[in-house]
């Protein structure tokens, strides 16, 4: 089976490896872009059949959740296979919620690179080895929901993802920062997150809204 694949990432060594692996493979790369906006002009100029790109790009703006949607918007056929630090389940779920067709973390072995590429050209879905196991240890599966955030974890989180530091989600909120530091610890338990690494990449890739208690 012919693949034409387009791979995205803000790092040159990973774009370099990727491009080695999947062409050793026999996966032809017909394209590559630094980011999300010349992710998304490289689509609009070359067909291809499925797309691998990092989950976090934030040199050009257009990365995450917000990138997804862009392409699930302009290109709603085209497989997309996506690149995570993360292994957070809630994290995991909200990808598969929307519509991306595989799924492997930075640390997976480089055949599941090409296996996925592949998988998701057949129109299934791929995640790496060590993504199944976290889904799979916490009892998620696609459908699975977020434990629910309270009114005041899901602002702290709202600040978070708008560049805001713990001092100044205090001040904006009228609390001590020792209060919004609690809220941003429960958020982060609640939803399975175990490093500001992991909560980067879910307010990256998760919409804070609804699923919300008192």
């Amino acid at each position: 089976m012919f693949i034409r694949t387009i791979i995205a990432d803000d790092h040159p060594i990973i774009l370099h490896g990727a491009r080695v692996l999947l062409r050793n493979a026999q996966i032809d790369v017909v394209g590559e872009a630094a980011g999300g906006r010349s992710l998304m002009a490289l689509l609009q100029q070359q067909p291809c059949d499925v797309v691998l790109t990092d989950l976090a790009m934030p040199g050009e703006g257009l990365d995450g959740r917000e990138l997804l949607d862009r392409i699930r918007s302009t290109h709603p056929a085209l497989p997309v296979v996506v690149l995570t630090a993360t292994a957070s389940p809630s994290v995991l779920v909200t990808l598969l919620r929307r519509g991306v067709r595989g799924a492997l973390d930075k640390t997976a072995d480089f055949d599941e690179l090409a296996a996925a590429v592949r998988t998701a050209a057949a129109g299934q879905t791929y995640l790496s080895q060590n993504l199944r196991s976290h889904l799979q240890e916490r009892d998620l599966s696609h459908r699975a929901q977020p434990m629910a955030l309270s009114r005041g974890e899901r602002d702290v989180l709202e600040g978070l993802r708008s560049g805001l530091n713990i001092n100044a989600i205090a001040q904006r909120r009228g609390r001590s920062p020792k209060t919004v530091s609690r809220q941003k610890s429960d958020a982060m338990r609640k939803l399975g997150l175990n490093s500001n690494h992991e909560l980067h990449a879910f307010l990256q890739a998760y919409p804070i809204s609804g699923n919300e208690t008192s």
